[in-house]
């Protein structure tokens, strides 16, 4: 999926194509995974809304459903990632987030999601890519002028909480332990 369509989709929908990496799910196993994972501390995605954004992934061709019975219950969809959405999803989980203040929501979902897949190694590589996506930016706004009071401000405000954000996933790179729920 080009670039220009990726970054049209939301997080939850990124989230949603996330869990479905996991293997194929219908709506209740992606409400009750988004719940056990902590995904409703970041954004909470009510079933309505849920089916709402999967409804948008399938018409853009990223998901596709089958329809399942269970005995003598009613028929349900089960949602399993199309083709492109495995790309789309594996391109935008392994790439740091552009924005310092999309780490505190898309870049912790990214790893929870690389947690959740056991993929601990491309976790590490992420948090080092994002480390250094930081420090550029760091760089960025050290280097920019500051003509008036509120730049001056502005640019210390940036600076702190860059250093801030680099402490803190040049902590993820020590050895812990991940909580289990």
């Amino acid at each position: 999926m080009p670039q220009q369509a990726r970054s049209r989709l939301s997080m939850p929908e990124f989230a949603l194509l996330g869990m479905l990496l996991h293997g194929p799910a219908h709506g209740y196993e992606l409400v009750a995974t988004m719940h056990r994972i902590g995904l409703d501390e970041l954004f909470p995605v009510e079933p309505p809304t849920m089916y709402g954004y999967l409804k948008a992934l399938e018409r853009r061709g990223l998901v596709a459903w089958q329809e399942e019975r269970t005995g003598n219950r009613p028929p349900r969809k089960v949602y399993r990632l199309t083709e492109a959405g495995v790309q789309t999803v594996e391109e935008w989980v392994n790439s740091p987030v552009d924005r310092l203040r999309l780490v505190r929501q898309d870049f912790l979902f990214k790893l929870t999601l690389l947690d959740l897949l056991g993929r601990h190694g491309e976790r590490q590589t992420l948090v080092r890519r994002q480390l250094e996506r930081c420090q550029a930016y760091l760089v960025d706004v050290e280097a920019r002028a500051t003509p008036t009071p509120i730049a001056a401000l502005l640019r210390g405000a940036r600076s702190s909480a860059a250093r801030a954000t680099m402490t803190w996933l040049a902590s993820l790179l020590e050895p812990r332990e991940v909580p289990s729920r």
